[in-house]
């Protein structure tokens, strides 16, 4: 016998797990390093983010799959890459861009627009490697009570059976200008800091042609076009020490 009273309603979590392209509040769990498979001298920045906390009927991604008591995330979560590409040396201009010295200045970039680069400098971070450098570094911009806005856009890609889009994360470039207080970031303190990029789904989302296109390009060629997108023409000078945070100059590029 059927019953109408006896339906239950499906209530299904109507938010995602994962942090969607925008303009998101959020905090930083990680940075790390990776290498990709098929660019072994190159770098990828990942930054681990969580958003704000969704409440009890919200159920996140495992903290950890091998530790289910750690239970679930409090707020969605992604790994969200700091470029496209994987970062390299390039030559720009007929000057050798470092691989190590981009990392270094997106490090101290993000640490400056999140108000700690000041305290690092204090307390001398410092690494005699970029590995090192990053890991000294990230004790300071990974704070359960540091959170920022972060500009996130993405790749579209779409798995099989499903007609709605999937992204990679990524953020967007910065913009520079000839006035260092000009420069935009893709991160900052709040969301009315006029330094922050905003969110435009129309240049940050990059839609599965476009993207098969670069991809094609990317397999054809080397990577050499990591300069920043500028609203001037600037100077790109890298001629810096990458062992200690307060030598960072903050107009140098990191993308």
């Amino acid at each position: 016998m059927f019953k109408s009273s006896d339906y239950k309603e499906k209530k299904g979590n109507s938010v995602p797990k994962i942090i969607q392209p925008g303009t998101q509040y959020c905090r930083i769990l990680d940075i790390k390093l990776d290498i990709p498979p098929y660019k072994k001298e190159g770098y990828f920045i990942i930054l681990k983010l969580e958003g704000v906390d969704r409440g009890d009927d919200f159920v996140g991604l495992e903290i950890d799959k091998n530790n289910p008591s750690l239970g679930h995330y409090r707020g969605q979560v992604a790994n969200v890459k700091t470029t496209q590409y994987a970062i390299t040396d390039y030559e720009f201009k007929n000057k050798l861009i470092k691989r190590d010295k981009q990392i270094f200045n997106f490090i101290n970039n993000l640490a400056k627009q999140l108000n700690v680069l000041e305290t690092m400098n204090q307390n001398n971070v410092s690494g005699e490697t970029i590995e090192e450098y990053v890991d000294s570094a990230k004790k300071y911009l990974i704070d359960p009570e540091l959170w920022a806005y972060f500009t996130i856009g993405g790749i579209e890609y779409f798995n099989e059976g499903y007609s709605n889009p999937n992204y990679k994360l990524l953020l967007p470039k910065p913009i520079y200008s000839n006035k260092k207080a000009d420069t935009k970031f893709p991160f900052a303190l709040t969301e009315t800091d006029e330094n922050l990029i905003k969110f435009d789904a129309e240049k940050h989302i990059i839609h599965k042609a476009e993207e098969d296109a670069n991809a094609a390009k990317e397999s054809a060629t080397p990577v050499d076009s990591f300069e920043p997108q500028t609203s001037n023409t600037v100077s790109l000078g890298t001629d810096i020490d990458i062992t200690r945070a307060g030598d960072s100059d903050m107009e140098l590029p990191f993308s």
